[in-house]
């Protein structure tokens, strides 16, 4: 075939299904993108619906919970209430401490768009190995 000459039908044909082929998975790809990011979303704004409903319901609790149980304490052992008081705050920022290391390790447990990642490894293993042929 002479370098100058126009590609031949097939060849334009085969390229045109190239591109059609790397379109039609450029689209399933966004499709699965697009999927996922709603589940990630709805995931991610029920976790924090919940957590600011129980947040909020646990400091209404304590903010009139926390000045009876001071005087009771200070009542039934004699002691001056500022004492009991800051040991119930050493305590309380001793316990935040600890909920916040388990929140940080429950936000490292939380896997957003699995399936994209999974097709990505998938796609470039399978192009690895045909490199390699």
């Amino acid at each position: 075939m002479d370098p100058g000459s126009p590609p031949a039908a097939e060849e334009r044909a085969s390229a045109s299904g190239l591109l059609r082929s790397l379109a039609l998975y450029a689209e399933a790809r966004g499709r699965l993108l697009h999927i996922e990011g709603q589940e990630a979303g709805a995931r991610l704004s029920s976790l924090t619906g919940w957590f600011m409903l129980a947040l909020t319901a646990l400091i209404i609790g304590w903010m009139l919970a926390a000045p009876a149980l001071v005087w009771i304490i200070a009542e039934f052992n004699g002691w001056h209430w500022t004492r009991v008081a800051l040991a119930g705050a050493g305590a309380h920022l001793f316990l935040a401490l600890l909920f916040l290391a388990g929140f940080k390790n429950r936000l490292r447990g939380l896997r957003l768009f699995e399936e994209t990642f999974n097709q990505f490894r998938r796609d470039r293993e399978w192009l690895n190995r045909n490199k390699k042929d």
